[in-house]
C-alpha cells in the first residue's frame, strides 16, 4: 500500500516547493468590522465560560463549607476540651 513517497523520517527538512504566483498576490486588509465582530464572539464566549464556571463551583463551595460547619459543631473532642478548659484562668 504504498503511494510512491518516500517515509518521512525526523529532522528531515521538506522542500515546499516554489510558491504558488496567484495565492502570493492575494491580499487583502482586513475590516475593522471583521475584527470586531471575532473580538466580540471571543468575549462572549469567556465571559460564558467564567459564569458557567462560577456556577458549577459556588453550590459545591457552599455544600463544602455547610459539611465543614457542621462537622465542626458535631466534633466531640473540641467540645471536652472547651468544657474542662472554662473554670481554669489563663
Amino acid at each position: 500500500m504504498s503511494n510512491g513517497t518516500a517515509p518521512m523520517h525526523d529532522g528531515e527538512e521538506v522542500d515546499p516547493g516554489e510558491p504558488v504566483t496567484e495565492l502570493a498576490a492575494f491580499e487583502h486588509d482586513v475590516s475593522a468590522r471583521l475584527m470586531s465582530r471575532i473580538r466580540h464572539a471571543i468575549q462572549r464566549r469567556t465571559t460564558t465560560a467564567h459564569v458557567t464556571s462560577f456556577a458549577f463551583h459556588l453550590p459545591l463551595l457552599l455544600l463544602k463549607e455547610f459539611w465543614l460547619v457542621m462537622m465542626g459543631q458535631f466534633d466531640s473532642k473540641k467540645v471536652e476540651k472547651d468544657a474542662r478548659n472554662e473554670g481554669k484562668a489563663s
